[in-house]
């Protein structure tokens, strides 16, 4: 008797909305949650609950019906997203390193804050909310970027396999998205700088390769004895040194390239294998610590650390990649085609290379612009004084003859 009384009230339908239920409350009464009946994918019947009105349900059974006519994957999980997220993890079969951003966005900022949903309520709303969250409490926006990357993946695989409706992720409008004007300013050394920086340091083939090559540090470090050509004065970048000590090729095609270096840094190359007696070992790296071992990023961070307080630079301090930023800045002074400096840099497409150093070459063109001169020209022309009861002319500019009205 007990169970029977417990046992809750059969679903009946809604009067005038076919395919939508209910489940009586005390007096009868029509109240959500409203039940929709549909077919997924497999032709299994379901259900699916509205916690909405009456309209959102019906909202809700339209799209059902027209994703089924589309042909869409309906496969409704009741997966949380961190028991989805952990399985799409384990299936990847990219990069240490990328696995590593990936778990680490997991771990840090997406399950702790999402992780009890369940996968198929997880709205815009929610994503926006996350993205807030993290600005106010200090995250940078490319940080935030980086996060959010693992999210839209998983997001898009359910929803191309049906799990979900549509990515959230796509839904949401351009002031929520993560911004980036809190990054740090590129800090573009001159060339009195660059002197100054290579002076008298442990490290100077370092830090005058990523200088004069533009190469990230990874691939700088990760260089051996047989990519270099001393004939030519040639460096062929095709690896880079990850973070366990180990060479990885590197990921995209455009990355793997050769540059030409200034000769006298290719001998100071050699002379660097030279002295640990590895000249002739093509395997061997080039910047190695005493044990043979690769450098590590930090011991070049260091590095560059000495040299700056040496060399007495004014703050803000220079990254690693800042020597990179300020050998493309050489390059757009130099008049180098955009093409040629993305193919040094080693940028996917030289549309890459345009948004990165826009300033840069918005700087160059306004150090060739004449039009300044002219301006100051013309206003510093003495004019001849009018004729008494002449009127006075307030052009700027001559008035344009006959022909050039033409």
């Amino acid at each position: 008797m007990q169970a029977k009384r417990n046992a809750r009230p059969r679903r009946r339908p809604v009067a005038r909305h076919p395919g939508i239920y209910y489940r009586p409350r005390v007096g009868g009464k029509v109240a959500p949650p409203y039940e929709i009946r549909y077919l997924d994918s497999s032709g299994t019947r379901r259900w699916a609950i509205v916690h909405g009105s009456l309209e959102e349900a019906e909202a809700k059974r339209a799209e059902l019906l027209l994703r089924r006519r589309r042909g869409e994957r309906i496969e409704p999980t009741r997966q949380s997203f961190e028991q989805y997220a952990r399985e799409w993890l384990e299936r990847q079969e990219v990069r240490p390193r990328t696995k590593e951003k990936y778990s680490w966005a997991l771990e840090q900022h997406l399950i702790p804050r999402l992780g009890r949903r369940r996968l198929d309520q997880i709205s815009c709303d929610d994503i926006a909310a996350l993205i807030a969250a993290m600005r106010k409490s200090g995250v940078k926006g490319w940080t935030i970027t980086s996060a959010l990357r693992p999210l839209s993946i998983i997001l898009a695989q359910a929803a191309r396999r049906g799990r979900i409706p549509v990515n959230p992720m796509t839904q949401l409008e351009p002031g929520e998205r993560p911004r980036h004007d809190d990054q740090r300013p590129r800090r573009i050394l001159s060339l009195e700088e660059m002197q100054a920086l290579l002076e008298g340091e442990r490290y100077r083939c370092l830090l005058e390769l990523l200088l004069a090559g533009g190469l990230r540090i990874g691939e700088a470090l990760g260089l051996a004895v047989g990519d270099l050509d001393p004939k030519h004065s040639l460096v062929r970048i095709e690896c880079q040194l990850g973070r366990d000590g180990a060479r990885t090729p590197l990921k995209t095609e455009e990355s793997q390239r050769a540059i030409d270096i200034p000769p006298p840094l290719m001998k100071r190359l050699l002379a660097l294998v030279a002295e640990r007696g590895q000249l002739f070992n093509p395997g061997a790296l080039v910047f190695a610590s005493r044990s043979g071992s690769g450098v590590e990023r930090k011991v070049a961070r260091e590095a560059l650390k000495r040299a700056v307080k040496a060399a007495g630079l004014a703050p803000p301090e220079p990254t690693l990649h800042d020597l990179r930023h300020s050998h493309a800045s050489m390059l757009i002074a130099l008049d180098v085609s955009v093409v040629d400096v993305q193919r040094r840099l080693g940028h996917r497409k030289p549309d890459t290379t345009l948004r990165v150093y826009a300033h840069q070459w918005k700087y160059r063109e306004a150090r060739r612009s004449q039009i300044g001169q002219q301006l100051g020209q013309l206003f510093d022309e003495r004019k001849a004084l009018p004729a008494p009861g002449a009127r006075e002319t307030r052009l700027a500019l001559p008035p344009a003859s006959a022909g050039d009205q033409q």
